[in-house]
């Protein structure tokens, strides 16, 4: 459940612009959990196929003793939408961790094999968020997973990933407006075709919804008065 960090910075990066390009909503697929509606995220996530599946490799890695890592990506802005949002395009594992079955310590080889990677592979791409297991405890951030996002993932775009790979549960927590960061209530994600046009998503706690017109922001459309 504790996920810890040496009090350095985390990444030594200069993040990447944003880039504008419309939600691509004809690709994806909208997984929701059972608190979608209570929750009012600062971005909406996309997550590629291709990342999800190296992530759930990687998760599925050690069934006993927690994992994780950073999502790696771009912050995105569609012209239709008040928000951004952010895609998910690859993952990389920390490495050099001292785990056991209630925590996963980033420690400083970690941080520096994380920058070194960043670096040298992902030119144009920034850390968007970091993720971690659970196995057999649920999708929740204790107190301690809590303020390493507070302390360490500041940016109103950061997300968390928490996976229980043993009950195929997963959840992404999200800044919300007003500085508010809930470790209990959790959202889904959109499924970005890049590997197949069928879903390859196996998560027990959430489900696929699909809209017949898909828009970029839903509600969110009426704070800016944009027309659907």
């Amino acid at each position: 459940m504790a996920t810890t960090l040496s009090r350095i910075k985390l990444i030594e990066e200069s993040p990447a612009d944003s880039v504008n390009e419309p939600m691509p909503l004809d690709h994806a697929l909208k997984w929701v959990s059972k608190y979608d509606d209570q929750v009012d995220p600062r971005v909406r996530v996309f997550f590629a196929q291709s990342a999800y599946l190296k992530c759930i490799e990687h998760t599925e890695s050690d069934m006993v003793n927690e994992v994780g890592g950073v999502l790696i990506g771009q912050v995105r802005v569609d012209p239709l939408c008040p928000r951004p949002y952010i895609l998910i395009q690859d993952i990389l594992p920390a490495l050099y961790t001292d785990s056991s079955q209630t925590h996963v310590t980033f420690t400083q080889n970690t941080l520096v094999h994380l920058n070194h990677e960043l670096e040298e592979h992902y030119p144009g791409k920034r850390i968007v968020g970091w993720y971690h297991t659970h196995p057999r405890l649920g999708v929740f951030l204790s107190s301690h997973d809590t303020w390493l996002h507070r302390n360490f993932f500041t940016d109103p775009t950061h997300v968390a990933l928490v996976v229980d790979p043993y009950y195929r549960h997963a959840g992404i927590f999200c800044w919300q407006p007003g500085n508010r960061f809930d470790p209990t209530h959790y959202v889904g994600f959109f499924e970005l075709s890049d590997v197949d046009e069928d879903s390859i998503v196996e998560l027990d706690n959430l489900t696929p919804v699909i809209e017949e017109t898909p828009t970029p922001c839903g509600d969110a459309l009426l704070e800016k008065g944009v027309s659907r």
